[in-house]
């Protein structure tokens, strides 16, 4: 929630426009109990209320019947001239096409509301409020920010990011749930004097993994520390990443070649997000080669220069001799929860924030694979004209 100086905790007052009656019951119902209030309010008079009622963010119906939400925003705007009160736009559905005609006409966010996912919607609201309340301290969008492309690649980032952390948060729910039920088993056998069953240890253990790789997940993808964007020599990254992951015997058997360039690659990232998706993808790499046996278990991993025309820029890439994967099933693998790997070995998130951290950085995270011959994991970054 945002700060305050008064003794009553501070409710920020989400203004829901042209929304319907049994619309606004749902939205009240899912933003009420965590902490904002939410007041109805109709195109006509939306500037006079924002105003007014000094809210702190504005809900946006699009597509209602007899309504233009696009034209409402625009007399808002012009209503309200250079206020940075954030504006989520509901909609539901929204194809490319009509993402990018919100992002020129300058909305902030938009989220699909057929179906309505309650914790995304809290996600979102919560995101803008706080970038709301950054500008108010100070914090300035970027120039760069106000080019429509760039606008429209960070929205589409925000979303990712926003849709991941809702996944991310109630499957934590349901893991907690079961972590519950199996320490009320214990619970009851200690009553008993008996021992607790196999089973439920099992599922005790288990449990406590998959809390521990939710939080690792969540806090990857919480907000960067200025201190984390560093400028450093992108060749260095690989082998203290795999370094570290050999120390903590996280390599298997695999046998493991890093390829480096003898020119340095002189960036300027978040290198501790950027160790996290080197991170993930050698563990799935060492995965796919664990049951491998009618070839060497091998793993390549490297650092290839930029493209002197401008092409593309520094590529990172994981090359494995595992399993492969189905080319039906190549991007499925960047999706949440999606995962061949017993409870105990992974959450299904690994590639999900490696891809979501590499987006957020400008770049992008492709597979090439075959199946019973290996895959090959490629991180392409953004060019930079750093140097040394």
């Amino acid at each position: 929630m945002l700060e305050t100086t008064e003794t009553e905790a501070y409710r920020p007052r989400v203004l829901a426009v042209d929304v319907e009656s049994g619309g606004m019951e749902r939205l009240c119902s899912i933003l009420s109990p965590a902490g904002y209030d939410v007041l109805p309010a109709s195109g006509t008079a939306l500037a006079a209320a924002a105003m007014k009622q000094a809210a702190d963010l504005v809900l946006l119906d699009v597509e209602r019947p007899g309504t233009d939400g696009l034209a409402t925003y625009r007399r808002l705007q012009d209503a309200l001239g250079e206020s940075s009160l954030p504006v989520l736009m509901l909609t539901p559905s929204a194809d490319r096409e009509t993402r990018r005609e919100v992002l020129d006409a300058g909305v902030d966010d938009l989220l699909i509301t057929e179906p309505l996912d309650p914790l995304e919607l809290k996600v979102r609201v919560h995101t803008l409020l706080e970038l709301k309340a950054h500008r108010e301290r100070g914090g300035q969008r970027t120039e760069a920010l106000q080019d429509p492309r760039t606008r429209w690649v960070e929205m589409e980032r925000l979303a990712r990011v926003g849709t991941l952390a809702a996944d991310v948060a109630e499957n934590l729910g349901r893991v907690g749930e079961g972590l519950q039920r199996a320490l009320e088993h214990v619970r009851t056998q200690a009553l008993q004097g008996l021992p607790p069953d196999a089973d439920a240890l099992k599922k005790l253990g288990v449990a406590g993994e998959q809390m521990r790789l939710h939080g690792q997940h969540l806090l990857s993808l919480g907000p960067t520390n200025p201190k984390d964007i560093q400028r450093f020599d992108l060749r260095e990254l690989v082998p203290a990443v795999v370094e570290r992951m050999r120390a903590a015997g996280r390599l298997g058997t695999a046998e493991m070649t890093v390829l480096l360039p003898n020119e340095p690659i002189a960036v300027v990232f978040n290198r501790r997000q950027l160790e996290q998706v080197l991170t993930e993808l050698l563990a799935n790499a060492v995965d796919a080669v664990e049951d491998v046996m009618d070839r060497p278990r091998r793993i390549i991993t490297g650092v290839e220069l930029p493209d002197i025309f401008g092409d593309f820029g520094p590529l990172l890439f994981v090359e494995d001799t595992g399993i492969g994967i189905f080319e039906d099933e190549q991007q499925a693998v960047f999706e949440p929860y999606y995962t061949t790997k017993a409870p105990e070995k992974g959450a299904g998130l690994g590639l999900t924030v490696a891809r979501t951290l590499v987006e957020a950085m400008g770049g992008t995270l492709t597979v090439r694979s075959r199946v019973n011959q290996g895959s090959t994991f490629t991180v392409e970054l953004p060019e930079q004209t750093s140097s040394w």
